[in-house]
């Protein structure tokens, strides 16, 4: 009598090969999926990062440049360079003087500047100088042609506050710091606006970000300008600087000169005595705001002889 043999239980190679590949297809997308959160979660913690600089760099910035330190005689308007990649200007040190420092204001010199070495991560560095002297110089400011300027002893302190900027990324040109007035000289200047665009990865999503705002100088002092008519009446010359202005407002203080000889030292208008006909004068107003700020103005005036 034949037995029958008992079936084998379990899987046939075919069926296990099958599983496997389902596994590998499996654990694969998963990792994908896992690799792809964490890529992004990466991505976002940058970009906060890199955000976060630069709205603390510019509230930075707005504090400085809303403390300038006042300017004087010899020192126009608010800033030493305004350029569109590349700021500098003298603010009032936050820290405590040392007890030997002569400079009464604690004024101190910063900077703020782009690097742009390598475009797709370009960086933004704050460079400070302070002095203990009872002024310092603009004319004998440190070198401001490189990004940051390294060279020994012209800055204390040069830190990197901002990165992964593209404002010069694929060939732009888009300024870091703009001014108003748009047409206005350096010592004409009221108002800042810093554009800082950033992304951590150029060229894939969620692509830029922009960090924008405009700061108001309040210690701007601009200089005054200097305009005036000279007018013939009857061999006498009347002249009159009342067109004369101060962009801020403030009151100026008016001298006049003739043929380089001081004739007023108060008057917006003066008269002068009859001069001799045929005769020419040059004249010159200086007009002075309560800051020390200076500007003038000639005029040659030839009287006229009597039947012209």
């Amino acid at each position: 009598m034949m037995r029958r043999l008992r079936d084998d239980a379990g899987f046939t190679l075919v069926e296990v090969l099958v599983v496997m590949l389902l596994s590998g297809v499996v654990f694969g997308a998963t990792l994908n999926a896992l690799d792809s959160f964490q890529r992004a979660s990466s991505t976002d913690t940058l970009r906060n990062e890199a955000s976060d600089n630069a709205r603390n760099t510019i509230d930075r910035l707005a504090r400085q440049l809303r403390n300038v330190a006042a300017p004087s005689v010899g020192y126009v308007g608010a800033l030493e360079e305004a350029e569109p990649y590349s700021i500098t200007f003298q603010t009032i040190d936050p820290k405590s003087p040392p007890k030997e420092s002569s400079n009464s204001t604690n004024a101190m010199r910063a900077r703020y500047c782009l690097d742009s070495s390598t475009p797709k991560n370009e960086a933004i560095w704050l460079q400070l100088r302070r002095w203990t002297s009872a002024t310092a110089n603009p004319e004998k400011a440190p070198s401001k042609t490189s990004c940051p300027d390294l060279s020994a002893g012209d800055w204390d302190s040069s830190q990197r506050v901002v990165t992964y900027v593209t404002n010069r990324n694929g060939g732009q040109e888009r300024a870091l710091f703009t001014y108003g007035p748009s047409s206005a000289e350096i010592a004409q200047i009221t108002t800042v606006e810093p554009h800082i665009y950033i992304d951590v990865r150029p060229g894939q999503k969620p692509g830029e970000t922009q960090q924008s705002t405009a700061i108001q100088l309040r210690n701007a002092n601009r200089q005054p300008v200097a305009l005036f008519t000279a007018t013939e009446v009857n061999g006498h010359i009347v002249l009159d600087a009342s067109a004369s202005e101060d962009p801020d407002g403030l009151a100026l203080a008016y001298r006049w000169y003739e043929d380089g000889k001081e004739i007023s030292t108060t008057s917006q208008k003066y008269e002068t005595a009859k001069l001799v006909e045929g005769s020419t004068h040059v004249y010159k107003l200086e007009v002075t705001d309560p800051g020390g700020l200076k500007s003038t103005a000639e005029h040659e005036v030839k009287i006229k002889k009597a039947g012209e």
